[in-house]
């Protein structure tokens, strides 16, 4: 919504375009599409010009001596609206300008039809026309030559060619006429040159020679004032030390335009947690400055951001309905409203009554005549799914609506590189990643090429055949001059163990690279956030909670901080020797106003078996928090109902889960407007239903009907993983659909659809090799009654029918023979086995874990590192399968002999979770179980680890937390497990059944008394 220019705008009073640009332009706000527009050249940043209302006649009206024709004809053009009972042409308006040969709004008009790319007489308009049409004699006052100085600088920004070659800033420079506008003009474009790190003479332009450069006029102090508010904003150093805010409120002058600049520059530190006199800036302090200078639009703009980003107005929730009010009838205010509407779309949000829909969306920017905004819009629709004059939004009709200009052509390259990276369709072909870099190049994007090349590096895709290496993607960045990508880059390469120039990149050498600027700051702070929370050195020591607390709050970031305490909370860290309640986190987050993140809060420490305000919060409570929350936040409660969702055993009741899955899919059901994310969820929501024989609607859900709605998601990577991860279920358990089983070869060719060499399909291929030799093992044991070891078939079954009663009860005896004779031979097998004192072979015995468990048992492993007498061992199955006692386990059974030590376990456990965005997506499900003191029941924890897109079992824990493991002499038995570096400490079967022994006298000693306390509801 925001506008893109920050604070900095020569245009507002009368910059470089002075003169140039329309009162309809169309800047690209910065929230739309989540990235800011960037124009040819220019390193990232957006030009300065767009957004902000510049009257095309403020310096020529005084010229016009006839009635202004001319101007009637040029606001009838851009108002579309008839005139003469007919629309005006751009030849209309050339035609009435050129009355009057002493005007430049010829000019002016030529101009703003080039740099929106607008046709005349059904030819593109050409620079050396717009120049030409300037070119004026005699020229009065140098104003011809000042209007070419800056259409010559308006193209050196935007990497515009002239005469067939690029305008360099030294040449803007050189042609500004030598007069008090013109060394305006000059300090003006010299400050653009600084902030966008273009060099003049060879070298780069320093804050402090811009300041010198501003004349001493009241225009020029207003631009030193609005030059010094764009440093601080971006940490940039004048004289050697940082802009402080209130240096600059200071520096601006008290006339209508500096009270404007003034407002807008408290606008950016309210939205940016900057400080002012040392308290934050309140929006209700914005909203006063705003209109004692009475800027109606910014005003409108402002409220606009408070109501999307959450922050409170006199202690009140801003409303949707309340916005639309406030934008001005003007097209200005039309252009924002539909920017607005363009926001609210994908939120959720609603304007009377009802949600924003993508159509009403388009008929806004077609009303604004904003072609470029509507063709990003129908991007973001394309991207997000959502329908379009309910159809699907096709990649082809996206890259067909971008205007053929250069900021259209640089969409387009960024469009496609978003099909790219996502595996979407283009012309019937996936878009490879060579054409994408192509497009960037054509644009001279340097920057945004680099980004997509860090992007190819971190998936694995090939550029011309080849794995783009780390160390290309470095040489890109230092190219494109830029350090702080090239220091988050290294970062990533620090974190993912991806080695530079042939070594590791170290932490130390990360915080070197990062510039010192704000943006430098904030960046840092979130790595020491990360190295704190992975256990990285650095300097030699491990990063503290509160280093990084120090670094938030110098950086000014009152939500990442909120943030971090909110995981110190779930990782048990401790800030100030305590430990994080969650109180503390929920009271952060209320009074910054974020109440998504509050929601989100809630619902992880439901998930994380975690207290608040010594309670466990319920379903009920964490949906709540979420309806709170202005706009659409069905994808978030469905996803934390199906991750409460667990799979239900025969002794247990199955109503709530019943009820959970049936509530998650009503809350999508109930969506009137589905976007891509919503679809897969319903998907992997029928899925669990069908795993777990769980009714949807009253209905049974077959594989049939779960393959069937994944063969409607529209095609992407994502959609093929979850198609992967459905086959290879179906392949691994034997599960038919449509009445025959899946091969594997229907599975491998999945992975067909992902680029070759991708890191993703080598995780899904890694994954299904691995799962597969796990069902191959269960299946020796369970359906080899031989002993042999075949290769697995899907053909369990036999395939000819059984008709009669007399042939069914044939099969069932040959059945039963068979299952007897099976059991035989097993329990033989495993008599031998223990006889003989030999164990499973270590492959079978590592392939029955996957990387999930092993890593969890690493956990368990590295947590009795720190302790003599290890605090947590395996028991029940797992360990008597370890001491050869039985032939296979479900679930690994662990006993913790302190709370601390399970809480340990707890915290590391809670730190495997990873987002969507994983090759693999892991999510581990905590929630406790009260035991009972009067029968020595120890409290306990189940934990279950899952893993892929449909949320599947991949091993489950239950954790105790019995005392009596720390008192007495209980020996402790260490056993290899293949995959665990370290020796897993198990409970020799003795002292196992010891404990159990002990724990069912008591309750023998006692029963008496218990049951008489159990009847007045006593025990528990």
């Amino acid at each position: 919504m925001r506008s893109n220019d920050g604070v900095y705008s020569p245009s507002e009073q009368g910059g470089i375009l002075k003169a140039t640009a329309s009162t309809n332009s169309h800047s690209r706000p910065a929230v739309s599409g989540g990235r800011q527009a960037q124009q040819t050249g220019s390193s990232g940043r957006s030009s300065v010009f767009n957004g902000k209302r510049v009257s095309s006649h403020q310096s020529h009206r005084a010229t016009a001596t006839t009635p202004d024709e001319g101007k009637c004809f040029e606001d009838a053009f851009w108002g579309k609206k008839i005139l003469q009972r007919r629309q005006i042409t751009p030849a209309d308006v050339l035609t009435a300008y050129g009355n009057d040969r002493t005007s430049l709004r010829s000019g002016f008009f030529l101009q703003k039809l080039y740099l929106e790319n607008i046709p005349h007489d059904n030819k593109k308009i050409t620079p050396d026309q717009v120049v030409q049409e300037f070119n004026r004699k005699p020229d009065r006052n140098n104003k011809c030559q000042l209007a070419i100085a800056r259409f010559k600088a308006e193209c050196c920004l935007r990497g515009l060619l002239l005469n067939g070659q690029q305008v360099t800033p030294d040449a803007v420079v050189k042609d500004f006429p030598d007069s008090p506008e013109g060394k305006l003009g000059i300090a003006r474009f010299k400050a653009e040159c600084c902030l966008r790190g273009l060099p003049l003479n060879g070298q780069q332009i320093r804050p402090a020679a811009v300041v010198k450069a501003f004349p001493g006029s009241p225009h020029g102090k207003l631009g030193i004032a609005r030059f010094k508010a764009e440093c601080c904003l971006r940490g940039q150093a004048l004289n050697g030390q940082q802009v402080t805010p209130d240096a600059v409120v200071k520096d601006f002058p008290e006339s209508p335009e500096g009270k404007r600049g003034k407002a807008r520059f408290k606008a950016e530190c309210c939205l940016r947690g900057l400080l002012l006199n040392g308290q934050q800036v309140t929006p209700d302090t914005v909203v006063k400055d705003y209109q004692a200078a009475r800027a109606i639009l910014e005003l409108a703009r402002f409220k606009a951001e408070c109501c999307l980003r959450g922050l409170l107005l006199n202690s009140q929730q801003v409303l949707p309905d309340a916005v639309v009010k406030d934008f001005p009838d003007s097209p200005e205010g039309k252009l924002g409203l539909a920017r607005f509407k363009a926001e609210c779309c994908p939120r959720g949000l609603s304007l009377n009554g009802q949600q924003v829909t993508p159509d009403a969306v388009v008929k806004d920017y077609q009303a604004a005549g904003a072609a470029l905004e509507l063709a990003r819009f129908k991007e973001l629709c394309c991207l997000r799914g959502l329908a379009f004059n309910g159809r699907q939004v096709t990649p082809d009709a996206v890259v067909k609506d971008f205007p053929d200009s250069s900021e259209g052509k640089l969409a387009i390259a960024r469009f496609k590189a978003e099909c790219c990276l996502k595996g979407l369709v283009l012309n019937g072909q996936q878009v490879t990643p060579d054409a994408v870099v192509k497009d960037y190049q054509a644009a001279g994007a340097a920057l945004e090429l680099a980004r997509f090349k860090e992007l190819c590096c971190l998936r694995g895709l090939a550029l011309n055949g080849r794995q783009v290496t780390p160390d290309a993607v470095v040489k890109d960045y230092q190219a494109a001059g830029a350090a702080l990508e090239l220091a988050r880059f290294k970062e990533l390469c620090c974190l993912k163990g991806l080695a530079l120039n042939g070594r590791q990149v170290t932490p130390d050498a990360v915080v070197k690279d990062f510039p010192d600027s704000s943006e430098g700051k904030l960046a840092m702070a979130r790595f020491k956030a990360e190295c704190c929370l992975k256990g990285l050195v650095l300097n030699g020591q491990q990063v503290t909670p509160d280093a990084v607390v120090k670094d938030y709050q110098a950086a000014g970031a009152a939500l990442e901080l909120a943030r971090f305490k909110a995981l110190c909370c779930l990782r048990g860290l401790a800030l100030n020797g305590r430990q994080v309640i969650p109180d503390a986190v929920v009271e952060d987050y209320e009074r910054g106003g974020w109440l998504l993140e509050k929601a989100i809060f809630y619902s992880q420490l439901a998930l994380h078996a975690k207290e608040l305000n010594s309670a466990c919060l319920d379903t009920q409570k964490v949906l709540a928090a979420f309806n709170d929350v202005p706009g659409d936040h069905s994808s978030r409660q469905a996803e934390y109902l199906m991750q409460r969702l667990k799979q239900p055993q025969r002794y247990d009741e199955t109503d709530d889960t019943q009820d959970t899955i049936q509530q998650a899919w009503q809350i999508l059901n109930s969506v009137s407007i589905k976007n891509d994310e919503q679809r897969r969820l319903q998907c992997i929501l029928k899925f669990m239903a069908m795993q777990y024989q769980l009714l949807i609607d009253h209905q049974c859900v077959s594989a049939e009907a779960v393959w069937q709605t994944i063969t409607t998601l529209r095609r992407s990577f994502q959609n093929s993983r979850l198609r992967f991860f459905f086959l290879a279920r179906c392949y691994i358990t034997n599960q038919p659909v449509d009445g025959r089983p899946i091969h594997k070869n229907e599975v491998l060719e999945c992975l067909q659809s992902f680029p070759e060499g991708s890191k993703l399909g080598h995780a899904l291929s890694r994954w299904f090799e691995q799962c597969s030799a796990r069902a191959n093992i269960m299946d020796q044991l369970l359906f080899k009654p031989d002993n042999t070891v075949p290769e697995r078939s899907n053909d369990r079954s036999n395939n000819h029918s059984v008709n009669s009663v007399k042939e069914k009860a044939e099969s069932a005896s040959v059945t039963r023979a068979a299952t007897v004779n099976a059991a035989q031979n097993r329990e033989q097998a495993l008599k031998q086995t223990l006889q003989t004192g030999t164990a499973l072979s270590p492959v079978q015995q590592a392939r029955q874990f996957n990387t999930l468990t092993l890593k969890a048992l690493e956990i368990i492993q590295e947590i009795n590192g720190g302790y003599t007498d290890p605090p947590i061992v395996i028991t029940g199955s797992y360990a008597r399968f370890l001491q050869h006692r039985c032939s296979s386990f479900n679930d690994i059974d662990i006993i913790c002999a302190t709370e601390v030590a399970a809480r340990t376990l707890l915290d590391r456990l809670r730190a495997l979770n990873t987002d969507e965005d994983a090759d693999i997506p892991k999510r581990i499900l905590i929630w406790p179980m009260h035991g009972c003191q009067e029968i020595k029941l120890p409290k306990a924890y189940n934990i279950v680890l899952r893993e892929g897109d449909f949320r599947t079992k991949a091993m489950g824990l239950q954790v105790n937390v019995d005392t009596r493991l720390m008192y007495g002499n209980v020996q402790r038995l260490s056993v290899c497990v293949p995959g665990v570096e370290k020796s897993v400490c198990c409970l020799p079967f003795a002292e196992e059944t010891g404990l159990l022994n002990d724990t069912l006298k008591h309750l023998v000693d006692n029963l008496v008394l218990l049951t008489e306390q159990l009847r007045k509801s006593r025990v528990g």
